[in-house]
């Protein structure tokens, strides 16, 4: 069944009753429900195609352009006050190593760039926007609490860098608090050279003196470190540069009390940043360099900094100069909204960047230190080590064995438990703040002609995790739904306050566009042909895998008469986002039903491709995951019927226990039913010879890809153009389509088999065949026996979801499986012995990875265990850390 547990109601004995019995209930509320006469399915399919036809009247006098009515829950009370003071400024950049910004449609901004002089292309390897194709050999968050501090590490080829940052938050401070940066930036060559040198002569006097000499580098290593504010509502930043001069020479951390830049917004008025330098161990500024521009633009400013370096080059070449220093012109524009400052310096180098907003007329000089004094030097290092002690704390605290696990063992030099804070953290800090507006592609009727259009949807904010800070930075519909069960664990506050701000992008049909891509920083990431997105797109509806556990958190408060702050949240929210939520399913059910009763379809495959060997379903998420050859209207998707009855089921559980009106919630409850029906998933899915339940439509095996070729003169045959698909034999029939991999395994993910059914009993057995869906390293997505088994998809499109090891399926399945272990039944047993299995190569096979690699990944090879795809990838892959402490 679709309820998950994954909270324990501590500390009151009729609430962690409620909580211990959650599972039994569940499998008793199935029970009662299959008990219904399949009749009453039909009254289910009557009740809610009434409730269908006023949504349907509703969407067709809204426009697709138009924002769903009512207050935005993000205006809740609970996300205002102290809670929006707090998270008002943030690491909310997740495209860049390291930026920061606040949660406001026109926000200051800050961020670092590097440039190291000792590469041979050092202005085409400028560090500022976090690509995959940079190599660094290392970076993330190590420690991020999601509010008020973080550590982070980046390792680049012979740099290892250093950002910390801390807020201050005290009623003297401004808006949303100051905050300081730390940014220590050493040479990795010299240090990775003098360990090996001394690794090598363990046991040997001569290599020991000959490593002992090795300690002095040779040339003492050089960094550009570049830091900037901008201010996106074009406020005029003013730039001191003799007060950045002072401060670097001054050394020791001592400074005049001038601030490097300053100026003045509307959310935090007067502010100023001061640096703050720490050179020792032989290190030494070269030089400051500046320049001050005003710009609308403020997403290429990667390319500003190097057309300014240029700039200067020629300058100096103009000037008969022969050896060019890479350094900005030190110019400033007038009415300048961007500032930007290079530091030049020898290695060590260690930099405090102070921010202080807030600023009043009346604030002396002595006051004016203090605040200083404590976001930079010896008050920042106390901030980020209290920081740091209370994160350990609350990891404890929340994760368990996790902070002392000795089920799962440790892997090399890095244990499960280390891994697992860097997934939380580098989640955490993944979180960022986007404004902006979706494109849709829009289709109009003119005379006998259907035109596309392009049209703009209304101006809003997302606060949200993303997959991955150097290939998705930017949020995805169904990976959110998976990043909040990690998020809603560690600050359920946090956690609510994404899903808020999610259901906001609701338009007044229903529909929520599966990728965001809002502003211009995030659209600047983007290829051209994702950008416009389809208004009958779909994307798994993931959100309800955890708003029916904070509903039955509500209903335990409820029961017992005893509510805390969380229970009153998860009330208010749950009651303010009804509406949403019912239209959010009424959308899917009027979007995208299939062909017969109580089947489904996913929009968006193209039936006229001939470059693709299995058209994708991109709107599934599990975009090449083989189905229907032929794609048409005949099809009956079955990954999709089974989210559609997770979110049936989690609709009525929420309605019941929020003390709805029967009207409202009963269709919910006969559509379940319905929906759960055992009977009804068989006839619709399952197929008896094999044990496997699969997708239904115009199918046949006989498709391959093959190059096009053309005779010359000469009777020569030569390739022409792309690889076409094309058929090879039998024509395709309408059947149940023999590519056995993760769309296989919903019913058993979504708990809708009987404990007791046999069926159940061969779903265990076809998930632990090796030569289907088991490894040593995780299920792997498409079985080896399928014949799309790591088959590319077009000539240049490798297999993605054709037999690579995906941790999000994988965690529902260690779910589902520690579900059945626990639930009385024949195969009770084989389950929770299989929960076990999984889950331990799971978490051994990703923590192994990392500490080779240094990352967590996008998926992993079926059978090296290797990653592969993006990296970081800290999105669902973080869940790491829920299993590590079997969290689940």
């Amino acid at each position: 069944m679709p309820l998950r547990q994954r909270q324990k109601l501590a500390g009151r004995s009729d609430r962690k009753s409620a909580s211990t019995q959650r599972g039994s209930s569940i499998g008793q509320d199935a029970q009662a429900i299959k008990s219904r006469t399949w009749l009453k399915g039909i009254g289910a399919l009557i009740a809610l195609a009434g409730l269908l036809s006023v949504a349907h009247l509703v969407s067709d006098r809204a426009s697709v352009l138009d924002p769903f009515p009512g207050t935005p829950l993000k205006e809740l009370p609970q996300f205002k006050g102290q809670h929006a003071e707090q998270l008002l400024w943030g690491t909310y950049r997740p495209g860049y190593y390291f930026g920061m910004r606040m949660r406001r449609p026109q926000s200051l901004l800050f961020g670092l760039m590097w440039l190291d002089p000792q590469r041979l292309d050092p202005l085409g390897n400028i560090r500022h926007e976090a690509r995959q194709g940079d190599g660094l050999a290392k970076y993330g968050w190590i420690r991020h609490d999601g509010r008020t501090h973080g550590v982070q590490e980046l390792w680049d080829q012979q740099l290892n860098i250093t950002t910390a940052w801390a807020k201050h938050m005290r009623p003297s401070c401004g808006s949303g608090g100051d905050w300081g940066v730390s940014v220590v930036v050493a040479d990795r060559s010299s240090q990775t050279a003098r360990r090996k040198a001394m690794e090598q002569a363990d046991n040997d006097e001569q290599h020991k003196e000959q490593a002992a000499g090795e300690e002095q580098p040779a040339k003492q290593k050089a960094v550009s470190l570049f830091f900037y504010m901008a201010a996106e509502d074009g406020g005029h930043i003013q730039l001191d540069i003799a007060a950045a001069a002072a401060a670097l020479q001054s050394g020791a951390g001592q400074a005049p009390l001038r601030p490097v830049l300053s100026g003045s917004t509307q959310a935090v008025r007067r502010w100023q940043l001061h640096l703050r330098s720490f050179v020792g161990g032989g290190g030494k500024v070269l030089s400051v360099n500046y320049l001050a521009v005003a710009t609308p633009h403020l997403h290429n400013l990667t390319d500003l900094v190097r057309e300014g370096v240029l700039s200067s080059v020629r300058q100096q070449y103009a000037q008969g100069q022969r050896q060019y220093r890479l350094v900005l012109p030190d110019t400033v524009h007038p009415r300048s909204n961007v500032a930007i400052v290079q530091v030049t310096a020898l290695l060590p180098l260690s930099l405090d960047l102070s921010f202080v907003g807030g600023l009043t007329d009346g604030l002396t000089d002595g006051m004016l230190a203090a605040r200083v004094d404590a976001v930079s030097g010896s008050g920042l290092q106390h901030l980020l080590a209290t920081g740091d002690e209370a994160f350990e704390q609350q990891f404890a605290t929340t994760f368990g064995t996790a902070a002392g696990s000795t089920s799962i063992p440790a892997v090399s030099s890095g244990t499960a438990a280390t891994v697992a804070r860097a997934a939380l953290s580098n989640m955490l800090g993944g979180i960022g703040y986007f404004f902006g507006h979706s494109l849709v592609r829009t289709t109009q009727q003119q005379h006998s002609k259907v035109v596309q259009r392009t049209a703009k949807l209304w101006d809003t904010a997302l606060y949200s995790a993303v997959p991955s800070r150097s290939f998705f930075p930017r949020g995805f519909l169904w990976d959110e739904g998976f990043h909040q069960l990690l998020i809603r664990r560690w600050d359920a506050a946090i956690s609510r306050d994404i899903l808020g701000h999610w259901f906001d992008l609701m338009n007044s049909q229903g529909w929520i566009a599966r990728e965001q891509i809002l502003g211009e920083e995030a659209r600047a990431r983007v290829p051209a042909e994702y950008v416009q997105q389809a208004p009958d797109a779909a994307n798994p509806p993931t959100f309800f895998l955890l708003l029916s556990d904070m509903s039955q958190r509500v209903a335990a408060a409820a029961k017992a008469g005893e509510w805390d702050a969380a229970d009153l949240a998860d009330a208010e929210f749950l009651k303010a986002a009804w509406p949403r939520l019912r239209a959010w399913y009424m959308w899917f059910n009027s979007t995208q039903a299939g062909p017969v009763p109580g089947s489904y379809r996913w929009r968006g495959r193209e039936g006229s491709s001939q470059r693709e060997l299995n058209p994708k379903t991109l709107t599934s998420g599990l975009d090449d995951a083989p189905r229907a050859s032929h794609p048409s209207d005949d099809e009956r998707h079955l990954d999709l019927r089974c989210w559609m009855a997770l979110a049936t089921r989690a609709l009525a559980v929420i309605g019941s226990n929020l003390g709805l009106p029967s009207k409202q919630v009963q269709p919910f409850f006969d559509s379940a039913a319905w929906l759960e029906d055992f009977d009804q998933l068989n006839a619709l899915h399952w197929d008896e010879a094999s044990g496997e339940y699969r997708d239904w439509g115009s199918h046949t095996e006989d498709m391959a890809l093959q190059q096009p070729t053309a005779t010359l003169s000469d009777g020569r045959q030569v390739p022409v153009g792309e690889m076409q698909r094309v058929q090879t034999g039998q024509p395709p029939r309408l059947q149940l389509v023999p590519q056995f991999g993760y769309i296989g395994l919903f019913p058993l993910l979504m708990r809708l088999i009987p404990p007791s059914s046999p069926v159940l009993g061969r779903q265990l057995l076809l998930l632990r065949d090796t030569n289907r869906l088991w490894t040593d390293h995780g299920l792997r997505s498409l079985s080896q026996s399928a014949s799309l088994y790591q088959q590319r998809n077009t000539e240049h499109d490798p297999p993605y979801w054709r037999g690579a090891i995906w941790i999000n399926v994988n965690y529902v399945a260690v779910q589902a499986l520690q579900h059945y272990g626990s639930l009385a039944g024949p195969y009770q047993l084989r389950a929770a012995k299989l929960h076990q299995e999984l889950r331990r190569n799971l978490v051994q096979n990703i923590v192994k990875e990392y500490d080779r690699t240094g990352y967590l990944w996008e998926q992993y090879d079926d059978i090296t265990g290797q990653g592969k795809g993006s990296h970081p990838f800290t999105g669902w892959t973080a869940l790491l850390a829920l299993m590590t402490a079997n969290d689940l």
